[in-house]
């Protein structure tokens, strides 16, 4: 069910392009070698930093970094090996038909027209009707970046205990 509604969010582009840029591996670069070693590796520099793909200088670079302007969307070559982005390969993994509201409606016998409308009523509250609170002294993110408010988003889930405590209960709740 978590992950057809992951399918309907991708599919109808409701997610934080930002927040995932800037406080996600999202961005960070994946060997992407299917059976040779190394593949499904972050790909690192020489000082072990998670190297992203940075749209304006074209070129790969350091992913913890604050001046850069990194690619949620991106398959190419870096250093001879064929790398994908994190994002790229969770669409790619998602975007797949035995996601769909279909398929799923088959597995938890919830209706896909309602995992759809689930979907999308919770990307609505997300993004129209966020919240914004002024922070008038600011607040200083990872990267040193001073902010004067902050967003929420008034949508959450709060597994406590319960579900991870089962076997693959950890994966269901990160779902």
């Amino acid at each position: 069910l978590a992950l057809s509604m992951l399918h309907v969010l991708l599919k109808n582009d409701q997610f934080d392009w930002e927040f995932l840029i800037r406080y996600t591996n999202a961005p960070y670069l994946v060997v992407h070698t299917p059976n040779q070693i190394g593949h499904g590796l972050i790909l690192r520099d020489a000082n072990n930093n998670p190297l992203v793909w940075d749209q304006a200088k074209a070129t790969a670079t350091d992913g913890t970094q604050a001046d850069i302007s990194p690619a949620l969307f991106f398959e190419g070559e870096v250093n001879g090996k064929p790398v994908k982005t994190v994002m790229m390969l969770l669409a790619e993994t998602y975007l797949d038909d035995q996601y769909s509201p279909e398929k799923a409606a088959e597995i938890c016998g919830v209706p896909a027209a309602q995992i759809e409308r689930l979907a999308l009523e919770m990307a609505h509250i997300a993004f129209k009707e966020s919240i914004e609170v002024d922070v008038p002294e600011g607040w200083t993110d990872w990267a040193g970046r001073t902010h004067y408010k902050f967003i929420g988003r008034p949508v959450s889930m709060h597994a406590m205990r319960g579900i991870s405590a089962h076997s693959n209960g950890f994966q269901t709740c990160r779902a």
